[in-house]
């Protein structure tokens, strides 16, 4: 039985089904979920054009992009009365969820990323979650 999971959210479409099949798990189980966003270092680095983006700047767009991809999961969550929590840590996805996964029973991903370069390594996350975290992980997929 599940009583605490972690969603990673990143805003792709794959992502919705791994949100609706975590809220669905949580509801069943009565489990804590908690949907965490990983910014990672490349999204926090000056831009590709030489242009000088503050600190604050990086973070406040970082934020947003964890705000767009925390929307749907947390209207699901409402809607079918499943407590949330948002988390938005920095670094690499795949081993922010890895030190992530001692504390939860179960982790759910979807298996493709975003858009664009992110599609290709995102794969790549979601099977080093499989192999790494310490507890059991879906990753879905659309049917």
């Amino acid at each position: 039985m599940y009583k605490k999971i972690l969603l990673a959210v990143d805003g792709s479409e794959n992502n919705s089904i791994a949100a609706k099949d975590a809220v669905c798990i949580a509801k069943s189980m009565g489990a804590k979920l908690t949907a965490v966003y990983v910014v990672a270092g490349a999204d926090l680095k000056p831009n590709a054009f030489g242009g000088d983006v503050s600190a604050s700047e990086r973070a406040d767009i970082a934020q947003k992009s964890a705000n767009e991809a925390f929307k749907e999961v947390m209207y699901l969550s409402e809607k079918a009365g499943v407590e949330l929590e948002t988390i938005t840590v920095g670094g690499t996805p795949a081993n922010e969820i890895v030190k992530m996964s001692e504390e939860y029973d179960l982790i759910v991903c979807g298996s493709l990323g975003a858009t664009g370069l992110s599609k290709m390594f995102m794969g790549s996350v979601s099977e080093a979650l499989a192999r790494h975290c310490k507890c059991s992980v879906l990753v879905s997929r659309r049917p």
